[in-house]
């Protein structure tokens, strides 16, 4: 046996406490409207640029090196809309939408494939950028569920600056995955404000 496998995956972290407020409350309407299920923790919201699975140690320093070529500076983003996956009449997970008004996200994900496609690691899907935040369980009363889901549609959760993303671990539980950091890729000539 070659060694430990360690499952990752690159992604902006989508952590602050107007977007928490504004979930938590969406998942709250979701849970009395019949979704049984978790919210996700607010600490682990984010969105994934490139899920690369369970890789060697050696082939995630390399990952490393590839990503910490990239240059970016900060940019903002918009969380709104709510939708849910696969479709249809199932929902296995809900998610809020990801607006990039100026097209960095898009830019940002695309030189993340580039680079690890030089190592073999190619996207297994198109790049639709969303948060999940809720997992789903079951549903008691579907009718009433989807009629909320279709009222939120525009639901408008807030702005955030992206002014890093990361290199972040998986570990699977049954009581839902527990992620850690890697790596942290900062922006250039980041101008934050605050630390918030």
């Amino acid at each position: 046996m070659s060694g430990e496998l360690i499952r990752c995956f690159v992604a902006v972290d989508v952590f602050s406490p107007e977007i928490v407020r504004s979930v938590t409350g969406l998942g709250r309407e979701l849970e009395e409207a019949g979704l049984v299920g978790k919210l996700v923790d607010p600490e682990s919201l984010h969105i994934t640029l490139q899920f690369l699975g369970e890789l060697e140690r050696g082939l995630v320093e390399r990952v490393k090196e590839q990503l910490s070529g990239i240059a970016f500076r900060a940019f903002p983003i918009r969380l709104e809309g709510v939708g849910y996956f696969p479709g249809g009449g199932r929902i296995n997970v809900v998610w809020i939408g990801v607006k990039d008004p100026t097209g960095e996200l898009f830019r940002l994900q695309g030189e993340v494939t580039r680079r690890l496609g030089e190592l073999g690691l190619k996207p297994d899907k198109e790049f639709k950028p969303h948060v999940t935040f809720f997992r789903v369980k079951s549903v008691r009363n579907k009718p009433q569920v989807l009629e909320l889901l279709a009222k939120r549609s525009g639901f408008e959760v807030g702005e955030l600056t992206v002014d890093r993303f990361k290199l972040k671990r998986s570990v699977l539980r049954p009581e839902g995955p527990i992620y850690s950091d890697l790596m942290v890729v900062r922006a250039t000539e980041s101008e934050r404000a605050s630390e918030g």
